[in-house]
């Protein structure tokens, strides 16, 4: 950590340091390419100065979660509806050998805890705990975000100021100074578009993921625990539906309704 944020430091440094020496030239693509390093550059190493890059990649993966949101709560009813199907006919070995199959997550956590046979206490309390560290990951995603959405302007105004003292010092004329102001405001431009249609949207985008997300480790923890009790699968169903806001039918068990003798009777009159 301490290795990236000097790298980090030296790069941000650097960037500033160019953009002083760059000359000045008219409204063109060198000089949005300028502001594009300034903003984007900027914002990008001041974030790596205080959250390493795992961080960052974490909140990319996060991010890329989030637009399969609805395709993550169907796969988790499925799973745990299969699971509690298996466990029915085959047992926790058969479970257990399903749960092998399954990717990394809270529902693989929980069908190995099952197989390892810890109480029913310890797998709620496990499964709680595993919940709260995906929160912790979630928070941390989002206060990067956030930073990032603070930053793009603060990078924005620091590249207009650069370009303002450059402008000053080779300005030959005044009647050049409003096309050369027009080259100084660039950097604001992108920073306040980079927060405002880029990191905000994304921030907000991922919060609304990390309710979702919640929910879906709720209803994990719900189905596990009802693996634990041997509910029956259409009952798990329901309520995992119920749980997801996904209109069902109830669960009803299949009740044989015995004809008693008066009722034979009075059917054979």
């Amino acid at each position: 950590m301490i290795v990236q944020a000097i790298v980090s430091f030296i790069i941000l440094i650097s960037i500033f340091a160019l953009s002083f020496h760059l000359e000045v030239q008219a409204l063109g693509i060198a000089s949005n390419i300028n502001a594009v390093i300034i903003v984007f550059g900027g914002t990008l190493f001041a974030t790596l100065l205080a959250y390493p890059l795992q961080k960052l990649v974490m909140t990319a993966r996060f991010l890329k979660q989030s637009f399969e949101g609805n395709q993550q709560l169907h796969w988790t009813i499925q799973t745990l509806v299969r699971l509690s199907r298996i466990n029915k006919k085959g047992g926790v070995l058969a479970l257990e050998r399903e749960g092998e199959k399954l990717p990394l997550g809270l529902i693989k956590t929980g069908v190995s805890l099952m197989a390892y046979n810890f109480s029913r206490e310890n797998v709620e309390q496990i499964l709680h705990k595993e919940a709260l560290l995906n929160v912790n990951q979630y928070e941390t995603a989002y206060k990067i975000l956030c930073s990032m959405a603070k930053l793009a302007p603060a990078m924005g105004l620091a590249g207009t100021v650069v370009n303002l003292i450059r402008t000053f010092g080779h300005l030959s004329s005044p009647q050049n100074l409003i096309g050369y102001m027009a080259i100084a405001l660039l950097s604001t431009f992108y920073g306040v578009v980079l927060a405002n249609i880029c990191f905000v949207p994304l921030s907000n985008k991922l919060r609304e993921f990390m309710d979702q997300d919640l929910l879906r480790m709720d209803m994990i923890k719900e189905g596990i625990l009802d693996l634990y009790d041997g509910e029956h699968p259409r009952a798990l169903q329901y309520k995992l539906e119920t749980l997801a806001g996904i209109p069902s039918e109830p669960f009803r068990p299949n009740i044989r309704l015995v004809e008693t003798p008066l009722q034979a009777g009075q059917g054979n009159g």
